[in-house]
């Protein structure tokens, strides 16, 4: 009786984690680790805080980023009513052949079966001033055109750029809503008048009265207006099937525009039948039915629609990327947590619980903390998303001007990468608890387990297969071979990892010959390398990116700067502008911006009005004029290869054949002020003379082939030779007529000889006068000597210099006053090469930086915490504060710096690698290696290594402010 009373319980029901299944053991088990878990976060809050803090925020920055994003980013559906309003669609002019388009009228797939292009269908009753009425019948319903223009506004004394578009919108405004919308006022109804939307309020033009206009004629020209602000609305234009943008402005349909498109207003959708038959006259059609059914579209098989999964990679990758940054960001962080339970856990251990059961508890924190850490930083981020983006709509109409918009999906991918991340951080202290020695700690004895040899080795052998794929990658071409690439990398970054607690035993052995503090921290760090790793890690994988990043963008700058080439002296500019400005306007915007600037406005030959071409061609002796002439001399549709000597005929003239050879016309008092011409010079030229280079200075210079090298620098650019006859030169000056391929008729020609001095010009004036384009010019001919010649002229892109190279200030006015006269002009100075990856290099090496200072900052913290009682124990037997200060800030130091170390050299490899691979040359034989460029930024690399530490140790100094409490010790 008493012996089966006993066994009773033993086998009854109640006792299910005994008898039970492996998973009812495994969901107790885990049952209680969670509830412990939970326990250990409320008594450590501080340290809990910490953790939170530290996943939690790169999943705030991380949902705030999506939620922005997501809401700039607008899909179909939300375009759709921007760019087409309540209308079935729209249609773009028709071109003179038939197209086969996809769901954007401008992308096409081909052309018909028989692999031409078709003429396109007729319209019926399509001419100039009737496209309304032909389209409207055409498609069977309402057409409105809708046009697109740029200008320039002048407010006050500034110009600023809008877009103006031009639609009737008085008579259709229920069709065209929200496309556009009416917030007060009236919409326009005469050309003079026009409203004003937000993005036009935001860029500073008024609400009412009137504002100057200048917009493009349809012959290229800008004639200023005065127009009414009538109203203040909003208005939405589109370029394509994936744009839409708003406009500054609201108007009337207007002539010249640089985009029409024309809305259509029935009933019936624009199925994708009707699009195809519509192609048939040429004419592109954006569906709303096609775009939010692309499946209905019917394409040939070896014809697939474009898929946009960039939004879900980017999520992807910057997951990818916050589980790696809070892996290592917390692995301290766990490390501490684990240490700090060693005896609570080696108690259970001793009595009974299996190592499982331990590994459970550190991971069931890492699981509540990371829990907790990543919806707390989601919920913070999609309330900071949405935030900045309605206060970013005000600032930035121009971008944020869609409906907030929350990506789920993102949040969740997010989410899910922090609570891993801090699983995976608590993973490798977990792993450790299999070694726990229950005698040490329970004795007080907190010492890591001695190092396996086989760990370090292992390691050797990975970080050495890494470094061996990433230098063969960088021989191969194959795009395969990135993947070998990356593979490597990590594998070298592995295996790193697992030498880092051999370099910090053989460090602590070595510390002998280190002060006393740098060698209680050397020494601390060897003996609790559990702890110290992953802080080395985690600073060691930040340096090795910075290291590589650094490495391969200098690489990158190198060559950039290498193969740049400037097109004008250093300090010179060009206006260009759709059409070339005359020498008078030219010359009155240059100084209306800065009378100390001058300009030059080069000319070149054109036909006469009857088609007749006047040229001029210099003399070569030994070569008949019909071997000079380069459009008698040279069949213009050949081309010769690149590198081909010169024909030994080939000479300047005003129809350009070779690098060197054209002939310009220039005012002479203008090419004098620009070159810099003394007296003499200067009366030969308004005398109708032609400016060369000195023969001399030219045949100093590389020899010209007859095609231009874009390599070649502006201070190397040769003329062809011409003879000289003293201060004189003996040109042809011949008309003729082409047939219709380009050939000069030859009983048309007719020619003379003419004689005209000489201005020969040092080095320094010559290039002043250049523009590298094209191999530079032959020779300058003024206008004094054209205009004898009774030849027609057109002018060229205008130069601007100053005294001295045009200052930021000189070219901003100068744009200025440029875009008040021609909207769509641009205003370029020669600086030289520019770094442009400056501001992005700057972001990665403070984000590294941050990384490498935090994460030396929360182990030095937490190691502290845990070294409460050695400190109370030094302060007992007489240290001071500062001796405190030094062992924390040496702590901070050693960590950090090592971490660093070890970075820097990790990514010398990949870094070296991938400076071969993107500045190798691809040709079709293979990859030349010639121009492989290698140089490490040692300033960039070493200036984080140096000044970070230096930080940390410093901020760990400040942070030891009161003396420690002493308590009894139990060793």
């Amino acid at each position: 009786m008493g012996r089966h009373s006993t066994d009773t319980p033993a086998t009854s029901p109640a006792s299910p984690a005994s008898h039970g299944s492996r998973l009812d053991r495994w969901r107790a088990g885990w049952r209680v680790s969670l509830r412990m878990a939970r326990r250990d976060v409320r008594r450590h809050r501080g340290r809990s805080l910490l953790i939170v803090v530290m996943v939690g925020l790169p999943v705030l920055l991380l949902t705030a980023g999506s939620t922005l994003w997501f809401s700039e980013d607008l899909d179909a559906a939300e375009r759709l009513p921007l760019q087409l309003g309540q209308t079935q669609g729209y249609l773009v002019d028709p071109l003179d052949s038939a197209i086969h388009q996809l769901v954007d009228p401008r992308t096409s797939y081909g052309t018909g079966p028989d692999a031409t292009e078709p003429r396109a269908k007729v319209i019926p009753g399509y001419a100039s001033g009737q496209e309304a009425g032909a389209l409207g019948r055409l498609v069977g319903g309402a057409v409105h055109p809708v046009t697109l223009s740029s200008g320039t506004a002048r407010v006050d004394d500034r110009s600023l750029r809008v877009e103006v578009m031009g639609v009737d919108a008085s008579s259709a405004a229920a069709a065209l809503s929200p496309k556009l919308s009416l917030e007060s006022g009236r919409w326009a109804r005469a050309a003079d008048e026009v409203v004003v939307t937000d993005l036009g309020l935001a860029a500073g033009l008024p609400r009412s009265g009137s504002v100057e206009l200048r917009m493009p004629t349809p012959e290229g020209r800008s004639e200023p207006h005065s127009v009414t602000v009538v109203g203040v609305g909003t208005g939405y234009a589109s370029w394509g099937a994936q744009d839409v943008h708003p406009v500054e402005l609201v108007g009337l349909p207007q002539t010249g525009a640089i985009e029409r498109q024309w809305l259509v207003e029935r009933a019936t959708s624009l199925t994708w039948p009707e699009v195809e038959r519509l192609n048939t006259y040429g004419v592109g059609v954006y569906s709303r039915h096609v775009a939010l059914n692309p499946d209905t579209m019917v394409l040939p098989p070896d014809v697939t629609l474009p898929s946009d999964s960039s939004a879900l990679f980017v999520v992807v990758a910057a997951s990818f990327g916050l589980l790696l940054l809070t892996t290592m960001l917390a692995g301290p962080a766990f490390a501490v947590s684990a240490a700090r339970q060693r005896h609570s856990l080696a108690l259970a251990a001793s009595n009974g619980a299996t190592r499982s059961q331990l590994r459970r508890t550190v991971l069931g924190q890492a699981l509540v903390l990371g829990a907790l850490s990543a919806v707390v930083g989601a919920a913070s981020g999609l309330v900071l998303g949405l935030v900045a983006a309605s206060l970013t709509h005000g600032a930035r109409p121009d971008h944020f001007f869609g409906p907030l918009q929350v990506s789920w999906s993102s949040v969740l991918i997010v989410t899910a990468a922090g609570i891993t991340s801090s699983v995976v951080a608590a993973l490798v202290p977990s792993r450790g608890l299999g070694r726990l020695d229950i005698v040490s700690v329970l004795k007080g004895q907190n010492v890591s387990a001695p190092l396996r040899r086989r760990v370090p080795v292992l390691g050797a052998a990975l970080t050495a297969v890494g470094i061996g794929a990433v230098l063969f990658a960088s021989y191969r071409t194959a795009d395969a071979y990135i993947y070998v690439y990356l593979g490597g990398a990590a594998l070298t970054v592995l295996g790193s990892l697992l030498i880092v607690p051999l370099v910090l035993s053989l460090v602590a052995r070595t510390a002998h010959a280190m002060p006393l503090p740098a060698r209680m921290a050397a020494r601390e760090a060897g003996r609790h390398r559990g702890r110290a790793t992953p802080t080395v890690a985690a600073i060691m994988g930040g340096a090795a990116v910075l290291a590589t990043m650094c490495i391969g963008l200098q690489a990158d700058t190198e060559r950039g700067a290498r193969t740049y080439t400037p097109q004008l002296v250093e300090g010179q500019g060009i206006i260009d502008t759709p059409q070339a400005l005359s020498r008078e306007e030219a010359r009155e915007i240059v100084r209306a911006a800065d009378p100390d600037l001058v300009s030059l406005t080069p000319r070149t030959l054109m036909p006469r009005a009857d088609g007749t071409t006047v040229a001029l061609a210099a003399a070569q002796p030994g070569c008949s004029f019909a071997q000079t002439a380069p459009q008698i001399a040279y069949d213009p549709n050949s081309s010769t290869s690149p590198g081909d000597a010169l024909p030994r005929c080939a000479t300047i003239a005003s129809e350009a054949y070779f690098p060197g050879s054209g002939l310009v016309v220039a005012d002479a008092d203008e090419l004098s002020d620009f070159a810099g011409l003394d007296d003499a010079q200067r009366r030969i030229l308004v005398g109708g003379g032609l400016a060369v280079l000195d023969p001399a200075v030219a045949r100093a210079l590389p020899a010209v082939t007859t095609q231009w090298q874009q390599s070649t620098p502006i201070a190397q650019l040769r003329p062809v030779d011409i003879p000289l006859d003293g201060d004189t030169s003996s040109w042809y000056l011949y008309s003729f007529k082409t047939d219709d391929t380009g050939r000069a008729v030859g009983s048309s020609v007719r020619q003379s000889r003419i004689t005209v001095p000489v201005v020969k010009l040092d080095h320094e004036q010559w290039m002043r006068v250049l523009g590298g384009g094209y191999g530079g010019v032959g020779a300058f001919l003024t206008t004094a000597a054209v205009d004898r010649l009774d030849v027609t002229t057109a002018d060229s892109a205008t130069l601007v210099r100053g005294r001295s190279a045009i200052s930021q200030a000189q070219e901003g006015a100068l744009r200025d006053a440029l875009q008040a006269r021609v909207p769509d002009g641009g205003f370029t100075v020669e600086r030289g090469y520019r770094r442009q990856d400056g501001f992005i290099l700057a972001i990665a090496i403070g984000m590294i930086a941050l990384i490498i200072l935090v994460a030396t900052l929360i182990a030095t913290a937490l190691g502290q915490a845990e070294a409460a009682p050695l400190l109370g124990t030094l302060a007992a037997v007489g240290a001071t504060r500062r001796t405190r200060r030094a062992l924390a800030a040496s702590q901070a130091v050693y960590l950090a710096l090592v971490g660093a170390v070890l970075g820097v050299l990790v990514g010398l490899a990949p870094g070296i690698a991938i400076s071969r691979i993107i500045t190798a040359t691809y040709t079709e034989g293979g990859m030349d290696f010639s121009t492989v460029i290698i140089s490490i930024p040692w300033l960039q690399i070493l200036a984080p290594v140096v000044l970070v530490p230096l930080v940390a140790g410093a901020l760990a100094w400040v942070s030891i402010r009161r003396a420690p409490v002493v308590v009894r010790r139990a060793t």
